[in-house]
């Protein structure tokens, strides 16, 4: 499938959720597999055989967000994720994905959208119909999930983002593709959306065309609008021109676009 990208994209997660029901069902926490003063000796050294093996198994060594986890962490839990266009769009969260699985023996499996605005609503719901509900997360148009958020449908992700603050640095993300993630309610800023990318749409002006033809810089709609108009005639007399139906722009008009 041949797709166009929208302009800005964004991660709606509760994939750490999902993962984190198989870390939990064990009443013992990841850093306590081993409690040495209450095993008896013979448990404790088939537990630490054990350790050493997924160790060995498994392998985090590939950056320091991965070391934060212990070895097969997650291991036989599977996650969901709803994709768009992968290979264009977001090719390396597949990498990052084998590299999370080596390390905690999570699996993620990518599945494709074909229509990255309707196809990830129809599965989280709305305020009109209960979602399929299949995939633990998303790849979004930012603006179609003020829904899904006022009605409390994807996870709030403020607490994992201060917990993972030291390697994530939340703050250093553009403020305004920051904002493009977060829905006010309640008197409340929730963070729903990691956003994977913010294309901004701005003018770019020619200086030099501009100072060339004696032209002030637009500042106003209506500056553009003028700024518009010369360029569009100058280019039309500009190509009359070149096909011979006019003499050196012989209808007396400055050419806009001669370059």
């Amino acid at each position: 499938m041949v797709a166009t990208l929208p302009s800005t994209l964004a991660l709606a997660t509760s994939l750490s959720r999902a993962l984190a029901q198989s870390s939990t069902s064990s009443s013992i926490e990841p850093t306590q597999l081993c409690p040495t003063s209450l095993l008896p000796q013979e448990t404790l050294n088939t537990c630490l055989e054990w350790e050493t093996t997924k160790t060995t198994q498994y392998n985090c060594t590939h950056d320091d967000y991965l070391a934060t986890f212990t070895p097969g962490q997650y291991e036989g839990a599977v996650a969901n994720y709803l994709s768009f266009n992968t290979a264009q769009s977001t090719g390396h969260f597949v990498e990052r994905a084998k590299l999370f699985e080596d390390c905690t023996g999570g699996k993620i499996i990518f599945s494709e959208a074909q229509d990255i605005a309707e196809d990830p609503i129809n599965d989280i719901g709305s305020a009109s119909a209960v979602g399929t509900e299949l995939y633990d997360a998303y790849l979004m148009i930012y603006s179609f999930t003020s829904e899904a958020s006022s009605l409390g449908l994807l996870e709030t992700l403020n607490d994992r983002i201060s917990q993972s603050n030291t390697l994530l640095k939340y703050e250093d993300m553009f403020p305004k593709v920051r904002s493009m993630g977060e829905y006010r309610k309640d008197g409340k800023t929730n963070i729903d959306l990691l956003m994977a990318d913010g294309d901004f749409f701005v003018p770019i002006i020619r200086i030099d065309l501009l100072e060339r033809d004696g032209l002030p810089l637009p500042h106003t709609w209506e500056d553009l609008v003028e700024l518009g108009k010369f360029i569009f005639v100058g280019l039309c007399c500009y190509l009359l021109d070149c096909l011979g139906c006019l003499n050196n722009c012989s209808c007396g008009l400055k050419i806009g676009l001669c370059i």
